[in-house]
């Protein structure tokens, strides 16, 4: 097929010409102004497809919802949210490993190393009342993360929370399962658990590890 060129116009017809200088005119019609519409139009990029931003899907993420709920919150497929809910996931995940893995006082005064890990002691209190179906999660608030284990005691679903600041390594009991298993020693008949102290770090370097002083400390009647 020979290739035509435009080299001017006629009033409402287009000149063309082949390579070689043979002319050909084609009227401008309602047709051509269409064609030629149509044309720029499948050439023209397609517009991105509206939805939420990665920050707003992951800010829902990581305040504790599941891409489901995001999805439907905020009205877009859940392979969006799917796309960017990886990394908060894992921010989460790791905000767990670092609570359950600060050292505390069991009631008996040990060095720094060999003190056990929140995470340690808190499943021993599981152990000691046969608790099973333990589940670990976070989720960042206004206020900060809070660390949440789920547990089932005596055929009753239990739920403990605390309020957890990474960078100052405090944790605190946020509800009453939270301050139950965070006392120390075994579960009494009476159903209460002595608190677990605060490590006492005093004159040792601190690091992101260990409790705050002022976190998980002794109750002192008033």
């Amino acid at each position: 097929m020979e290739q035509l060129t435009i080299v001017g116009t006629e009033g409402q017809t287009l000149v063309l010409a082949t390579e070689h200088g043979q002319r050909f005119t084609l009227d401008i019609d309602d047709m051509l102004r269409t064609e030629v519409r149509r044309a720029r139009a499948e050439a023209e990029p397609k517009p991105r497809e509206a939805g939420p931003g990665p920050r707003e899907i992951q800010a829902h993420i990581r305040s504790g919802m599941s891409a489901e709920d995001v999805a439907e919150l905020l009205g877009c497929d859940i392979e969006r949210v799917r796309l960017f809910e990886g990394p908060v996931l894992a921010e989460r995940e790791h905000i767990v490993d670092r609570a359950l893995a600060m050292p505390v006082l069991t009631g008996v005064q040990v060095d720094l190393d060999d003190a056990p890990t929140f995470g340690t002691s808190i499943r021993q209190k599981l152990a000691d009342v046969s608790a099973g179906h333990e589940r670990w999660s976070s989720w960042k608030t206004d206020d900060g993360w809070v660390v949440k284990l789920s547990f089932e005691a005596g055929g009753v679903e239990r739920d403990a929370r605390w309020s957890f600041d990474p960078r100052r390594s405090a944790l605190s009991p946020a509800n009453d399962d939270a301050v139950q298993l965070s006392r120390q020693g075994k579960l009494p008949d009476d159903g209460l658990i002595p608190r677990l102290r605060a490590l006492d770090v005093s004159g040792a370097a601190k690091d992101s590890s260990t409790f705050d002083d002022q976190a998980f400390q002794e109750e002192h009647p008033p």
